[in-house]
């Protein structure tokens, strides 16, 4: 990560620990000359909206904490196209949260620094500022403690429209504040994208709403309603997605958390409104206190930009649905960070990740994989001492092992990165903390784990977890990763210690595990369990046809193992089985009227979950044979000759977009090919 260094001041209003609060920051220069660049600096807790002479340049800008610990990131933005001769001005609208939940961290100080040195202009007492009146805490209900955030306030009545203006009458305002950092710590030039805000869509207009209104939108999506009505005066309009009340999870569906909500005071006459809270659903849920006229209501997507750019269909619909809905499932699940959900979390699950990330790579643009390795950053450099935590950055914090192992492991998302990229920086910085992690665990007199616990002994959901067997696998398989890094680095200094751990395992795991049909610790038969001995490797290939047995008769798993339960089939050779599998399990979550997949296939928890699109993996991976050496700089095609008839396939390689089709009747393959080369097995 890149360091920020500024001499700029940190500023903001008088009382800088107001929570929810909404200040607008004010410069004007005169230029007398065009100039050709203007780099600027701007970091803000928590988010901010960019007008530079009216024109908006950045919509929600800024960047969760933290990039290190107690630090924070700093966006880059080139004012230049937005300059002219004369009189500028530059508006800032900046939005303290004040809170914090399992995509944020508090730095518990509201504070903006900015500074552009082509300009000379450097945040401090110079800027003008002032709080919007509009905005106001609402009542309870209040959303859910899990991500940062509050409702949307805003009283039509006290609305300035033109404080980005350049007119703008800023005589009486008062000059910001400057603050010691005592807060806000290092900066790091922001590693992702701006957030992508599109077009604003109208979607009805004129209407007369009684007490109800609801627009279907065309797909599940993050987006910033807005609206124009009429009406007489103090009626009070409440705004919320199709996913404002969400159960719990598989063991918490009984509980329900609240999403965010949006709510409006109208004033007298003709209302305009567009909000800066972006909710996430399929549909817009209007709700007045009494009867008005709607002029128009639209709606703004924003998420992470980068394309929706891979397409996988074969002959079976079914298989067709669940790659289309977990390229939407995927893509609405990331923004600041990768998240379990947009609507209950927004956690960056560690074990969540490694499920999105071969999707990322065959459904998604480039850019996408930026975000992968800020997730990578995030799980290295938070650490707590040499403990992986799971689900960083954000408050609520905490190490799954079996998540953290995952992440390390062969199968993982730094190895998925690595393979699909070839970017060794991954490698790089990830080594050395992952050996000081396995060290955590020791060896019984058995020559195998002794279990930790970690702040939460998790590997699964519901039923029939055989916790030493999957322990033991992960492990394993992290150890055989952490020698392959060693090697890629050519840094042998742990080798001794790494192959000690792995005989130790490999003399041991079949001895006490195997049962002479599958293996278990003596409790249970689990899916998942005999699902990683092979992906581990510890599963030597004459006892694939009994453990494929218990993988066609077995189904133990929720949707994030089923992942690796159907890997393990195809890695089997299996792939007519895990493909008859995934179509059973996934039936009903392909059928029903989500554009995204839910949380489990017994319809629990979120109608959207990052690690349920694991048959997109699959359809790429295998059903297409899609493989790669060399970070897809050339890759390798053995698609399955008797699943389908025809398959379509397109994604994007290294220099460019493939696309692939596969006529099995004819036994012919097209190829269109914009990368660097090609190899067919």
């Amino acid at each position: 990560m890149k360091k920020v260094e500024l001499n700029s001041e940190w500023i903001w209003c008088e009382n800088n620990t107001r929570k929810n609060d909404k200040v607008i920051f004010r410069k004007t220069l005169h230029l007398e000359k065009q100039v050709e660049e203007a780099i600027t600096y701007i970091s803000v807790d928590t988010k901010y909206w960019l007008y530079v002479n009216e024109e908006l340049v950045v919509g929600e800008g800024g960047l969760f904490r933290e990039s290190m610990h107690g630090s924070g990131y700093a966006d880059k933005v080139d004012l230049a196209p937005y300059l002219r001769v004369g009189k500028n001005v530059i508006v800032l609208f900046c939005w303290y949260f004040g809170n914090e939940g399992r995509n944020n961290s508090d730095s518990k100080e509201a504070g903006l620094i900015f500074e552009c040195k082509a300009l000379k202009i450097y945040s401090n007492s110079s800027f003008l500022c002032f709080r919007h009146p509009a905005y106001y805490e609402t009542g309870e209900p209040f959303p859910a403690y899990l991500y940062g955030g509050y409702n949307l306030g805003f009283d039509g009545n006290n609305d300035i429209p033109n404080f980005y203006k350049l007119d703008f009458d800023d005589r009486n305002l008062k000059a910001a504040i400057i603050y010691p950092n005592h807060s806000w710590g290092q900066l790091y030039e922001r590693p992702i994208p701006q957030i992508r805000r599109n077009e604003l869509k109208i979607c009805r207009q004129t209407l007369k709403m009684q007490k109800e209104c609801v627009i279907n939108l065309p797909y599940a999506m993050t987006y910033c309603p807005s609206f124009i009505v009429e009406a007489k005066g103090g009626e009070v309009i409440q705004i919320c997605s199709d996913r404002y009340t969400i159960n719990g999870g598989p063991g918490d569906e009984d509980h329900s958390y609240n999403a965010q909500r949006i709510e409006y005071r109208c004033h007298p006459g003709i209302n305009k409104f567009e909000s800066i809270l972006y909710l996430f659903g399929e549909e817009i849920i209007l709700r007045c206190s009494e009867p008005l006229n709607i002029i128009e209501i639209g709606y703004l997507e924003t998420g992470y930009d980068c394309d929706i750019v891979g397409e996988f269909v074969c002959d079976c619909n079914i298989t067709n649905a669940l790659v289309q809905k977990a390229a939407r499932t995927l893509y609405v699940c990331m923004r600041d960070n990768f998240m379990d959900c947009p609507d209950r979390e927004r956690g960056q699950w560690i074990g969540d990740v490694s499920v999105q990330v071969p999707q990322s790579i065959f459904l998604l643009s480039n850019s996408a994989l930026l975000l992968i390795k800020k997730a990578i950053s995030d799980f290295i450099y938070l650490r707590r001492g040499d403990i992986l935590v799971g689900n960083v950055p954000g408050a609520h914090s905490s190490e799954l092992p079996a998540q953290s192992l995952n992440a390390i492991s062969e199968i993982g998302l730094i190895a998925d990165y690595y393979k699909y990229t070839g970017d060794i920086t991954a490698i790089q910085i990830a080594f050395e903390p992952a050996v000081h992690y396995l060290k955590l665990w020791n060896i019984g007199e058995d020559g195998l784990l002794i279990g930790r616990n970690g702040d939460w002994r998790w590997f699964d959901h519901l039923h029939n977890v055989d916790e030493a067997v999957l322990e033991n696998t992960w492990y394993y398989s992290a150890i055989r990763f952490a020698l392959k890094m060693s090697e890629i680095l050519q840094d042998h200094r742990f080798d001794e210690w790494l192959l000690t751990r792995k005989k130790s395992i490999e003399d041991n795991f079949n001895k006490y595990f195997w049962t002479g049909r599958y293996y278990s610790s003596g409790k249970v038969v689990d899916d998942r369990a005999n699902a990683l001995a092979v992906l581990s490797g510890l599963c030597p290939r004459e006892k694939y046809p009994m453990i494929r047995k218990i993988l066609l008769s077995v189904f133990n798993a929720t949707i994030y193992m089923e992942n690796y339960v159907l890997t393990a089939l195809c890695e089997m050779g299996y792939r007519e089985d895990a493909y008859k599998r995934m179509v059973s399990r996934y039936y009903n979550l392909s059928r029903n009227n989500n554009s995204t997949l839910w949380e489990d296939f017994y319809i629990l928890g979120t109608k959207n979950h990052a690690w349920s699109g694991s048959p997109a993996t699959i359809a790429f991976k295998y059903f297409m044979g899609i493989d790669t050496k060399d970070g897809f700089q050339t890759f390798s095609l053995d698609p399955d000759k008797t699943l389908f008839g025809q398959m379509h396939c397109k994604f994007y390689a290294k220099n460019g977009i493939v696309t692939i089709d596969v006529n099995n009747k004819i036994g012919e393959i097209r190829i269109d090919n914009q990368s660097d080369s090609i190899l067919i097995k």
